[in-house]
């Protein structure tokens, strides 16, 4: 990799601990314990080093997961591999890392607990300047390091852009590390850049009927409010959107988004509606076509089929699309109970509960951007036998004005006996069930005190 297509020496020791990385892993002579989130930008990680592993001869077992809890970090201390590397997670546990007794390497992006020493070897954004929230994701760190072991590896590229669309980095348009890797991607052919309407079917009554984003309140989901619609703009339901002439999609673009506009959606969802799409080469499929199939893949649990599509395999396509097909149908109805059922508030925030836990990120992301108030974050609510499982989700405007989710969901969170944490614009926590309406209480002081300052 070379400077003039990223810069990785712009900020201290950047470089240097990757080539520390690259000299641990490249002088493991056994099996490697590799460990990874279990949503797209934690099934892009995983891919992005398990293809290194392979090629630079490292036999390897991997593990998808959603949490490193104590029980979970035991076992894995215990297990006889020579190094483990932990993608998209593991910042959060360093000191608890550094008591194991041989080499780990952390690669993630999200808020650290400390820098670490022997023997672990630390990448993380915020330890070295940028923004791990907005500038760099765990496919993004993952693909850095993948460079250094070879360059290879590059044609990882694609592998990394879709963690970064996964993690919504995109939003408002990539910037940092994330934007030099993408025009770094289109240079080398690897993707190709296009500025397009922002809907995500085949044809209009596709991509309204049937996609969940970008949502548009009163029209996704209801076929006869959508041909009503089609039918009042002049439009065929049946033409693909590509063959809509210039015309025509400025005017779609221009209805739609004061569409966005009257139902209070976010400043991100507009600007989004007309945005940069990607097209991958080697899958022949846009990075927002292949994300949703990897995030349906995690959300309903199927982490060894996200693996394999993220690693390309054809028969995981096909499977995917059919999980992805559920995904969408529970988002869809959920979405629709949502238009009708405003979230409970309280002084500074706003909660909803899902039927589903590995949902309620998932909805309190979409109805920060197309559904709910704008002025308060919006918090998603597994309620569970013990414990409940907190989603916490929030717009780039309200972080600017010094919301810190991730912050106030960790001081919220162990105030009750839970554990919590993340970037400052999404963060989660696990909570005692019965604890839940004070850590509610707590999080809204705190977030109320960080948007007062």
């Amino acid at each position: 990799m070379t400077s003039k297509e990223i810069d990785l020496e712009f900020s201290k020791n950047f470089s240097e601990k990757l080539a520390e990385a690259k000299s641990v892993i490249l002088g493991t002579e056994g099996m490697v314990r590799l460990i990874s989130h279990y949503d797209p930008d934690g099934m892009s990680s995983a891919a992005i080093m398990a293809k290194a592993l392979t090629r630079a001869g490292k036999k390897f077992h991997i593990t998808l997961t959603s949490k490193l809890g104590a029980p979970f970090m035991e076992e894995v201390k215990k297990e006889k591999f020579d190094l483990v590397i932990f993608t998209d997670m593991g910042s959060g546990l360093i000191e608890t890392l550094e008591t194991f007794e041989r080499n780990v390497v952390v690669v993630d992006h999200h808020a650290p607990q400390k820098e670490g020493s022997k023997p672990v070897v630390h990448l993380n954004p915020h330890l070295f300047g940028f923004d791990g929230a907005r500038e760099a994701c765990g496919a993004t760190m993952s693909f850095f390091l993948a460079v250094t072991l070879s360059d290879e590896n590059w044609d990882l590229a694609p592998l990394a852009l879709a963690g970064a669309v996964g993690d919504r980095q995109n939003l408002g348009g990539f910037s940092g590390y994330n934007d030099q890797l993408v025009a770094a991607a289109v240079n080398r052919e690897l993707i190709k850049r296009e500025k397009v309407l922002d809907l995500r079917g085949q044809t209009i009554m596709d991509s309204l009927l049937n996609h969940p984003e970008p949502y548009f309140k009163g029209l996704n989901g209801d076929k006869k409010a959508i041909k009503k619609f089609l039918k009042a703009m002049g439009l065929d339901e049946t033409a693909a959107i590509k063959e809509l002439d210039d015309e025509k999609k400025r005017h779609l673009a221009s209805t739609l988004s004061l569409h966005l506009l009257k139902q209070g959606a976010s400043t991100e969802a507009i600007n989004q509606l007309v945005t940069n799409r990607y097209w991958l080469y080697d899958r022949h499929m846009y990075v927002d076509e292949l994300v949703p199939l990897l995030n349906a893949c995690g959300r309903r649990k199927k982490y060894s089929l996200g693996l394999a599509l993220a690693l390309g395999s054809k028969e995981a396509m096909e499977e995917a699309r059919k999980v992805h097909g559920k995904h969408i149908s529970w988002i869809m109805d959920t979405m629709g109970d949502l238009e009708k059922n405003q979230p409970d508030q309280l002084d500074n925030i706003q909660y909803i509960h899902v039927r589903e836990s590995t949902y309620s990120g998932v909805m309190a992301g979409l109805g920060t951007l197309y559904l709910f108030d704008k002025s308060k974050p919006v918090i998603g609510i597994f309620s569970g036998d013990d414990k409940s499982h907190i989603s916490a989700r929030a717009t780039r405007s309200l972080v600017e004005k010094g919301l810190d989710l991730g912050a106030a969901c960790k001081n919220a969170s162990e105030q009750v006996g839970g554990t919590g944490g993340g970037h400052n614009i999404a963060s989660g926590a696990k909570v005692p069930s019965k604890k839940e309406k004070k850590f509610l209480t707590l999080l809204d002081k705190v977030v109320g005190e960080q948007l007062a300052s």
